[in-house]
Order: C-alpha cells, then sequence, then structure tokens
C-alpha cells in the first residue's frame, strides 16, 4: 500500500490523469479590454487585448463547454474623448460612435474573435441595462460610506459653458527652460515639466479656443483606502497565478506606506531595526518611503518615527480617485447623491469597469436568456472571471475595479461571499511595437487589423498565430513583417505537412480510412509531455514557448513518415499501419491544441478529418481516431504565402 501511495504522488502517466488534475470552473467570463469608440482597430489592440482574450475563451469553451462561457466585449463610448472627437469631426455624437463602432465589430469577426456580444455603453441595447447597474453601484457605495464629496478648481470654458479635462487645455508650458506653446494644463510632454493648472501661461480651451476660467465644482471621489487591507491579502494570494508584471505593480500600490524627508535618512538607520518589517526606497521630492507588511506595522512604524522626532505622511493618494466628471456624455449620478449630482456623469473608467457585467446582461438577453442568469457567472464562486488589457491599465481593473466591488457588498472589509460580485483575474499585456519603434502614422509603422489583411494579403489566422507567438504578457514585443514571413513559412511548410502528409497516404494506399495499428510508445510519451505543458500555459494565458513545443509535436509526423514511410508500399506493412494510425493520433491532438490559436483553419482540418465540432474538448486528447474511420480530402490549411491568402 506505502508503494502504491508513493506511485499516486508523481506526475501523471497517462493523459486522463492530466486531464482529471485539471481545474474546471462552473462558469467563466473573459473580457478584454475596452476599446474607446473614437478610432479604428489597430494592430497593438489585436496584439495585447482581443487575439489572448479569444484564445482563452475558446480554451476555456474547450475545457468546461462553450454554453458555460461569456465572452463578452463592447466599446467604452461615454467621456470627453468621444464627446470631443465627435464635436472635432463635425458630427453628431451618436452617428459619430455607430459609425466607429460598426467598423471595429467588422475587424473582429474578419479576425474570428468569437465574442458572446459587441456592444458598447451608450448603445440603445446596453445603455438602460448599463445606467440601472452603475446607479445601483454608486447608491451602494456611497452606502457604504466608499465615497466622499469634495470641491476643486476646474477649467471651464465660457464660450462652450462647459468645464474642461486638464488635456483639453493647452498652453505656455511654465518652465523658462521650455518653449513649448502647447503644453497640457497640468503637464508638459515636451520638457515633463509637471505643474498646477493656474501656472500654465496663456491657456486656451483646446476645443474652442476660448480662454478657459477656474471654476469651482463639486466632485465624489473613491477611498480605495477603506479598503486596502481586504485589497491586499487577496492580492497576495494571487502570488503564484498572476503575471508577475502585473502582481508586481498591484502589490506595491497596495501594501501601506508611509514617506518622511531624505534628510533624516541617518536617523532612520539608527532606529531602522527596531521598525516592524518593512522595505525603504527612495521616492519623488528627496524623500524615503517605507513600505510595510499591513496597516498596523505601518502605524506602528510611524509611532518609532516620531519618537526619534522623524514627522511621516501616509502614501494614500493612489486611493482616493475622482470618479464623477462634469460631462453631458456619460451615466447620469443618481438623485439620491444629492443636488450637487445634477447634470453630472460616473467617470468613463469606473464606467468602463461595471461595462462588462452589463455586456453579459446584454449577450445573454441577445440569445434568448434571462439576463439575471448573470449572476452565475459573475457572482459564482465557483466560477472564473479572467479580463486581458494593457500593463497601463492593470491598476483600474485590480485595484479600483477591486474596491468598487467590495464596496457594494453588505460588507465591504471582508472577501465576496456567493451571491456577490467576485474578484476577477487580470492578465495584462505590455505594448506593440512595430519594426521596433511605438506605432506611428507619420513614420509608417501604423496598421490597422483591416490594413493587415487588406494591403499585406495575409489570413487572419496567420496573424492570431504570429500575434500568440510574441512576449507580450512579460515585456513590450515587436511587431515586424519579416518575422511574420518567416513564421508564415513554417507554418505552410512543415505544419501544413504534417496535416497533409497523412491524408494523402491514408487515401492513396489505405484506401481513405484510418488502418489498424497500435500507438508507437515514443509517440505517446510525446504526446503526455506536450499535453501536460499545453494545459499548463493555456491555463496561465502564456502562448509564446508553448507554440514552439506544439510545433515540435507537429514534427513527430514528419519524422514518423521519414523512418516509417506509409506512404511507401516498399516499407514493412505493420510499421506502416502503426506509423499511419500514429499520425493520426497525434493530428487530432494538434487540432485540438492550436484550435484556439487558428479556429478556421483548425475547423478545416476537422472536416478533412470527418470529426464532429465536439471534438473541440479538452477531454478528446490523446483520444486516437478509431480504425476504419473515414478521411475526406485535403483543404488548404495556413496559405503559403501572402498572394495565396488574398485569393
Amino acid at each position: 500500500m506505502g508503494e502504491q501511495r508513493s506511485e499516486q504522488k508523481g506526475p501523471p502517466q497517462d493523459v486522463p490523469s492530466i486531464l482529471r488534475l485539471i481545474q474546471r470552473p462552473e462558469r467563466a467570463v473573459v473580457t478584454a479590454g475596452m476599446p474607446y469608440a473614437n478610432g479604428p482597430l489597430h494592430i497593438g489592440h489585436l496584439a495585447g487585448a482581443h487575439v489572448p482574450a479569444d484564445i482563452y475563451s475558446r480554451w476555456m469553451g474547450l475545457l468546461i463547454g462553450r454554453e458555460n462561457v461569456l465572452f463578452v466585449n463592447g466599446t467604452d463610448d461615454h467621456g470627453s474623448t468621444s464627446e470631443v472627437s465627435a464635436l472635432q469631426a463635425g458630427v453628431p455624437i451618436r452617428e459619430f460612435i455607430d459609425g466607429i463602432h460598426k467598423k471595429q465589430q467588422v475587424t473582429l469577426k474578419r479576425y474570428g474573435i468569437g465574442v458572446d456580444t459587441y456592444t458598447g455603453t451608450s448603445r440603445p441595447e446596453c445603455f438602460p441595462i448599463h445606467k440601472e447597474l452603475a446607479q445601483d453601484f454608486l447608491r451602494k457605495l456611497n452606502k457604504n460610506g466608499m465615497l466622499q464629496k469634495r470641491s476643486s478648481q476646474q477649467w471651464f470654458d465660457p464660450k462652450l459653458k462647459r468645464f474642461l479635462p486638464d488635456r483639453y487645455v493647452k498652453g505656455k508650458c511654465p518652465n523658462p527652460q521650455c518653449d513649448n506653446e502647447s503644453a497640457y494644463s497640468d503637464e508638459c510632454d515636451r520638457c515633463g515639466s509637471q505643474y498646477e493648472p493656474t501656472q500654465l501661461i496663456n491657456p486656451k480651451s483646446a476645443i474652442s479656443d476660448a480662454i478657459p476660467v477656474m471654476k469651482e465644482t463639486t466632485h465624489w471621489w473613491l477611498d480605495m483606502w477603506k479598503v486596502s487591507e481586504v485589497l491586499r491579502t487577496w492580492i497576495q494570494s494571487k502570488e503564484n497565478q498572476w503575471r508577475k508584471p502585473v502582481l508586481a505593480e498591484v502589490l506595491g500600490t497596495v501594501l501601506p506606506s508611509a514617506r518622511f524627508d531624505a534628510v533624516n535618512e541617518p536617523a532612520y538607520k539608527e532606529i531602522k531595526a527596531t521598525l516592524p518589517p518593512h522595505k525603504p526606497r527612495y521616492a519623488p521630492g528627496k524623500k524615503i518611503a517605507l513600505q510595510f507588511e499591513s496597516k498596523v506595522g505601518m502605524v506602528e512604524g510611524q509611532a518609532v518615527l516620531a519618537k526619534k522626532g522623524i514627522a511621516s505622511e501616509v502614501v494614500d493618494g493612489w486611493a482616493h480617485r475622482s470618479i464623477t466628471r462634469d460631462v453631458e456624455w456619460g451615466i447620469p449620478l443618481p438623485e439620491e447623491l444629492g443636488p450637487e449630482a445634477v447634470g453630472k456623469t460616473l467617470y468613463v473608467w469606473p464606467d468602463s469597469l461595471i461595462a462588462p457585467i452589463s455586456f453579459s446582461k446584454v449577450a445573454l438577453k441577445q440569445s434568448g436568456q434571462d439576463p439575471g442568469r448573470y449572476k452565475e457567472f459573475w457572482c459564482n464562486p465557483k466560477a472564473r472571471i479572467t479580463q486581458f488589457l494593457g500593463q497601463d491599465n492593470v491598476f483600474f481593473y485590480v485595484i479600483m475595479q477591486g474596491a468598487m466591488w467590495l464596496g457594494t457588498q453588505a460588507d465591504p472589509m471582508r472577501m465576496p461571499k456567493a451571491g456577490e460580485l467576485q474578484m476577477t483575474d487580470v492578465l495584462g499585456c505590455f505594448h506593440l511595437q512595430v519594426n521596433g519603434e511605438k506605432m506611428s502614422k507619420s513614420r509608417g509603422n501604423y496598421f490597422t487589423g483591416d490594413q493587415l489583411l487588406d494591403e499585406k494579403g495575409y489570413s487572419a489566422d496567420q496573424i492570431r498565430y504570429f500575434l500568440a507567438t510574441l512576449s507580450l504578457p512579460e515585456k513590450t514585443s515587436n511587431f515586424d513583417v519579416a518575422a511574420l514571413d518567416e513564421r508564415n513559412k513554417f507554418l505552410a511548410g512543415p505544419m501544413n505537412a504534417s496535416f497533409e502528409k497523412p491524408i494523402s497516404a491514408v487515401h492513396s494506399k489505405f484506401g481513405g480510412r484510418v488502418p489498424e495499428g497500435v500507438l508507437i510508445e515514443k509517440v505517446a510519451g510525446d504526446t503526455l509531455q506536450i499535453v501536460r505543458r499545453y494545459v499548463k500555459a493555456m491555463e496561465r494565458g502564456d502562448y509564446a514557448s508553448l507554440l514552439g513545443a506544439i510545433e515540435n509535436y507537429a514534427r513527430v509526423i514528419n519524422s514518423l513518415f521519414t523512418q516509417f514511410k506509409p506512404h511507401d508500399d516498399r516499407a514493412p506493412e505493420e510499421s506502416r499501419r502503426n506509423a499511419l494510425y500514429s499520425c493520426f493520433y497525434v493530428l487530432k491532438n494538434l487540432m485540438i491544441m492550436l484550435y484556439p490559436f487558428a479556429p478556421e483553419t483548425m475547423n478545416r482540418l476537422r472536416e478533412s478529418l470527418k470529426l464532429e465540432p465536439s471534438v473541440f474538448s479538452v477531454d478528446q486528447l490523446g483520444t486516437p481516431i478509431p480504425a476504419g474511420h473515414e478521411i475526406g480530402p485535403k483543404q488548404q490549411y495556413f496559405p503559403g504565402n501572402a498572394e495565396q491568402a488574398a485569393d
């Protein structure tokens, strides 16, 4: 018995055992970073959000059945960006947004992004649902003491009679060494200076050329500090699950910190050992910040510093953010917030964080289901919610969203229970460069998604596959057309050969049916290894190195043809049958594993193999195509070059 238990502790030695160990949620929600409704989808949108999210949603479909997955997205319609873009285009905002939305929808469809809905926060099918949900959020946040009212001075355009965000006021940079005449009202993008808006010289409204004035306004601020310890505990629980850049950024933010003037550094060093566990770091403004393990530790540490005569302050600027705006185009605040709420709307960031829940309701309604079923996906501890977005948006999707979710609970000071909104998993991606530089129309290295298909002649699956090979989860990566060409040489060469050779041989030598045979032992071992790696990488959304391993697995077919020659009557009959039987075993596994990356191509391969769509299931991995199964004709899989792809 002891020996038997020892064997069970080792890694699984067959594919079904690997599959049994996978954690399978009851339901899954997948979202991608929402694009603004002010322009076309470019290759960066696809690489950093939409393609990775689609791959993951298809993986979830393989794992728990596509009917248990909600993949939702839509345009981020509200806020001054859309409003001003429409104003500058001279088009009514509804017409402007609808035109952009339609183009984005077409691009996503061309790339096989299989969303259940692509809607938008202002669209007729979504806005009533979204307004009700967002206002409910605000009421609950307010009731739980998560909102604070603050008055401040803000730029006001007397000509348009509207408040202006800082970015819509420009003037001369107050830095005497800088001659920038188009600096923003709070920051100069030429010299990097930051300053108070009132210091801007010769300010002008960027949308009317009027001279703006400062005017008092009241806004509601989200108090994330109140729940920061719950956020910290939750984030720390993800240390072995989330991508390192995501975890580092958010954990570094929520760990409680206190700072003091750097002139006190010698005195601090004298008492450093007596402070609770902490990490010191230099901070802007000639300060030193101490990062503690908990708020309790920080308070104790500040007391020790004070006894030494070192005055310190809590670093909590990140935890207080205004979540309302003086913008007409948005979700109006509920009347319950008071008379100052009239004419104000929800800031576009919290608006966009809530939106995927609204989109889920829309998707369910559009498919003839009860929108109330959204709770099975969003309020179910046995469900999984995964959001793909740019690394620069991680703060909002982890910390702000987490605080808002906690703030809607009966008790914000604990993790959610069943029936309450569950915390989400966030997979961030870094920016995509093109030809080694930041995308820029003036440099000629800016590609919309449609341009790559129309002008370069690639198939969508070719581009999807290549984007998945980039290392965006870990670092800024480069889209190089020459590298795309090189990758497709492999797809159109050895990869296509691994699809085509068994199909050709079975028709020319075995009457179009899978021959009787036994699985070659090395093939079984290679399969065990790749399946183990596949499920682990797909779970984490890490695709680059995985695809290299899958490519090596595809080469197994070509090796079997070289060694056993199933297409050649002169080779021994039994080894030819075993080899071809094993080739179809590998081919079926390849088809399933590559389906999330190249769905249209793998669907054509499925048709050639005369298998049902239900074959796209993780539980079909390691299951052979039975002897005697009829195989259909070859099709075109990965095009050999751009001209072929365009035909």
